[in-house]
């Protein structure tokens, strides 16, 4: 498939869920970070986690509830160093004081943001087994079609907090370490259950309100068998390059700030009506594909983007 945009995984270590059977038959070309416990089958080769990332103290210690975003901070901030200058550093700006006693160095700050990738990964891969048993759950506890629906709506899904710096950090070190991929034409993928609020919240904190954006449901796969199947019939059917074209049509709309009405209802028009019939079997499981739009006064976090909807429970920024 002949691709003009580059698509970006977002975060950089990406935990493994089942559900990403689905992205290579729509993103064969994505780039991606450090992929965490992925299959073999997956035809996506990351990078190896740096030796930094495992370095000082050992955030595994931390049991899964006790994985909050400013554990890691708490820990660093006994040098009395400023969050912003460990952000400087990763941008490879000098400090804000050249007197520090114990200066953030280049090497310590990537060291700080590695391991808060690991502490994350390890906690979204936790979440993502609580987000499993919920479904399972509420699957066993659903009536029967001749019973009157009870009141199990599942667990509350309370509202995770994030925290400002820790999204500006992660994705300083994204974009560092993603550098050649990115360009004009490229999107972060964002995939993760933190990550639409990474986003979110830096667009906030330059005083903007939510994206615009569109929605889209797609078919899916979560076993290898079935990702097989349906890769059988793409290569004959060659719907990829279709769906590529209609794709790019939105993100184009979307990166420069026009309304992204007409393209969507073409690619909506089409995965309603055309995709079905190349598909192995009438899909049973579908995701829903979110583009954001550009918002050009942000100056980190800004672009446009596409995310993987509803991977999570509702993040607003803290």
């Amino acid at each position: 498939m002949s691709a003009t945009w580059r698509f970006v995984a977002f975060p950089l270590t990406l935990p493994w869920r089942p559900e990403f059977w689905s992205l290579p038959l729509f993103f064969p070309d994505l780039k991606v970070g450090v992929l965490w416990h992925w299959p073999a089958g997956v035809p996506f080769r990351g990078k190896p986690l740096p030796s930094s990332a495992m370095s000082a103290r050992d955030f595994r210690d931390y049991a899964p509830g006790d994985l909050k975003q400013w554990q890691a901070y708490q820990e660093y901030s006994r040098s009395q160093e400023e969050v912003g200058d460990i952000v400087r550093a990763l941008r490879g700006e000098p400090a804000a004081s050249e007197v520090a006693e114990e200066p953030w160095m280049t090497e310590e700050a990537l060291g700080l943001a590695w391991q808060l990738e690991v502490m994350e990964a390890e906690q979204e891969a936790q979440l993502a087994k609580v987000d499993r048993g919920e479904k399972w759950l509420a699957e066993v506890l659903a009536p029967e079609s001749w019973e009157e629906p009870g009141d199990f709506t599942g667990m509350p899904e309370g509202k995770e907090v994030l925290d400002p710096e820790t999204a500006r950090l992660r994705y300083l070190l994204w974009r560092r370490e993603m550098g050649a991929f990115l360009g004009p034409e490229s999107a972060p993928l964002l995939l993760s259950r933190t990550s639409q609020s990474i986003f979110t919240s830096l667009r906030m904190e330059a005083g903007k309100g939510p994206a615009p954006l569109v929605r889209f449901r797609m078919p899916g796969c979560r076993l290898e068998e079935e990702y097989q199947a349906a890769k059988k019939l793409e290569v004959a059917a060659g719907w990829q390059s279709k769906f590529q074209t209609l794709l790019e049509a939105c993100l184009a709309a979307a990166d420069q700030g026009a309304d992204m009405e007409q393209p969507a209802q073409e690619l909506t028009r089409w995965l309603r009506e055309e995709l079905p019939r190349q598909w192995p079997e009438a899909p049973y499981w579908t995701w829903d594909l979110e583009i954001w739009g550009r918002d050009s006064e942000v100056a980190e976090g800004g672009e446009a983007l596409i995310a993987w909807g509803g991977l999570g429970k509702e993040v607003v920024p803290g």
